[in-house]
């Protein structure tokens, strides 16, 4: 049975070993190795995520099957009215069974709740299974946006919104 649990500090090794079962199994094909292992550094590191948690207020959940960690989130406000979907990833093996749904379902719940109007997210122009599914989920095109995120990468992403 799915169940989601606030994800804090003492968290964050977690969410770094579900990130190394995902991150290189989903973007090496798109942006490459080094890439891989730049993003990683830059945004899973865990100085990156304790910021991210603390200065940045980002919300983080983790989404357990029983008592197995499968998946994590991040969303954090961007506007008074409109939160932003930092990140969802479910352990590739068990993409596809609704984890990602689960959790998208349990943001929404929440921030709706809250009287937020809309959930953002980016997510890269390449990565077909992952638009295919926020399409599936409701998400809308919003925008296109390339981000320079040092050292010579960009991230060329659709930027998506659902409307709450």
């Amino acid at each position: 049975m799915l169940s989601i649990k606030k994800a804090g500090i003492a968290d964050i090794q977690l969410i770094r070993d579900l990130t190394m079962q995902v991150w290189p199994h989903t973007y090496t094909p798109i942006v490459g190795p080094e890439q891989v292992a730049y993003m990683i550094g830059l945004f899973y590191s865990p100085a990156a995520l304790k910021k991210q948690m603390e200065e940045l207020h980002h919300r983080f959940i983790i989404c357990y099957d029983d008592q197995e960690p499968v998946g994590f989130a991040s969303y954090g406000a961007v506007e008074p009215t409109i939160f932003k979907l930092h990140k969802l990833y479910v352990l590739p093996q068990l993409q596809g069974k609704g984890i990602g749904m689960f959790m998208i379902n349990y943001i929404a719940c929440e921030l709706e709740n809250e009287g937020i109007r809309a959930l953002r997210l980016n997510v890269n122009r390449y990565n077909a299974s992952s638009i295919a599914f926020y399409e599936k989920t409701g998400f809308k095109h919003f925008i296109e946006e390339d981000i320079d995120i040092g050292n010579g990468y960009f991230m060329n992403d659709h930027v998506f919104e659902l409307q709450l």
